[in-house]
């Protein structure tokens, strides 16, 4: 494992992307790419690819980062009906590689909050602790990259943005838990309990119970840690896993609300609309020209002229 990383006062400039969707038996071709990176991510399925001396299985929510100079290849096929997002893009500062025994420090430099921070950090390979986000981010840059934007930057702000949320992630899934706050580290598993059960009937009068807590201590717990209500903080992540199937399923709102048990279809509706400022069908609406790639994944794609006037 290796970990990249790079200043991004000046945005990451953005190649190429897509959505892919193997066929029976696919793998990854070899490839050794010169100056860009690519960053996969696993929507569906797993897939199979090998980067120097590792070899790295992709599930949904897993992130690989395959950098330059090296030799990668898909070493076992996939099944049909793999899915992933792919984004390669270019660095415009000077990229930096760290070893296992140099991040601990790098990522507690990074966590001090009165340090200013413009840089990101990413290892070869993680596994996000919210895929929702990424998605939501991977959706816009595809739609954006498809439009006829007057400026390339409107992409590779938008990847630099993705690589940002990348390293918040890693960091928060780095950082160790308090020894000295018993209850702060309850809360948290809290926190990722409500996370892995977003699709059930979850109350807060459940979530108590589960914890031992009462309805209104707990509710105390997210006022002070969060500053909002449990009810409000629940409702807030069963929102995020509906964008995320609005822009990567074809299910109907109403399967949607259903699903993540809400009690009634209008309810979802209107709660949706509340918080995200549009109904969930024009929030799905919004993101039209994602583009999947069934059959153009092809590193060997030219570069614009943007890129190839720049001294990468």
């Amino acid at each position: 494992m290796i970990y990249f990383k790079t200043n991004v006062s000046s945005p990451l400039l953005y190649f190429k992307s897509g959505q892919f969707i193997c066929e029976e038996n696919w793998q990854h071709n070899s490839f050794i790419f010169d100056k860009d990176y690519e960053i996969i991510i696993g929507v569906k399925g797993t897939i199979y690819i090998q980067q120097g001396e590792e070899k790295y299985e992709v599930n949904p929510g897993d992130v690989l980062l395959l950098v330059p100079k090296t030799l990668h290849f898909g070493y076992a096929p996939s099944k049909a009906g793999t899915s992933f997002y792919w984004l390669h893009f270019f660095c415009t500062s000077e990229e930096k590689v760290l070893t296992k025994s140099e991040i601990y420090e790098e990522v507690v430099s990074m966590m001090d909050k009165d340090k200013p921070q413009d840089s990101i950090l990413l290892p070869t390979f993680f596994s996000l602790t919210d895929a929702g986000k990424s998605f939501i981010y991977l959706k816009q840059i595809l739609h954006i990259a498809n439009s006829q934007y007057y400026t390339h930057l409107a992409t590779s702000y938008l990847v630099s943005e993705l690589a940002i949320e990348l390293t918040q992630q890693f960091i928060n899934s780095f950082k160790p838990p308090s020894k000295k706050d018993v209850v702060n580290k309850k809360f948290f598993d809290v926190l990722e309990w409500i996370r892995v059960n977003v699709l059930k009937d979850i109350s807060v009068e459940i979530v108590a119970n589960n914890f031992n807590f009462t309805p209104d201590y707990l509710t105390r717990l997210f006022k002070k840690n969060l500053g909002m209500s449990t009810l409000k903080y629940i409702n807030s992540i069963k929102l995020n896993k509906a964008k995320e199937l609005l822009i990567n399923t074809d299910k109907s709102i109403k399967e949607i609300s259903y699903m993540l048990c809400f009690k009634d279809e209008k309810y979802f509706m209107k709660l949706f609309k509340k918080c995200e400022g549009l109904t969930p069908s024009q929030y799905r609406d919004a993101y039209p020209k994602t583009y999947i790639n069934t059959d153009s994944y092809d590193p060997d794609i030219p570069m614009p002229d943007y890129l190839s006037s720049n001294k990468l």
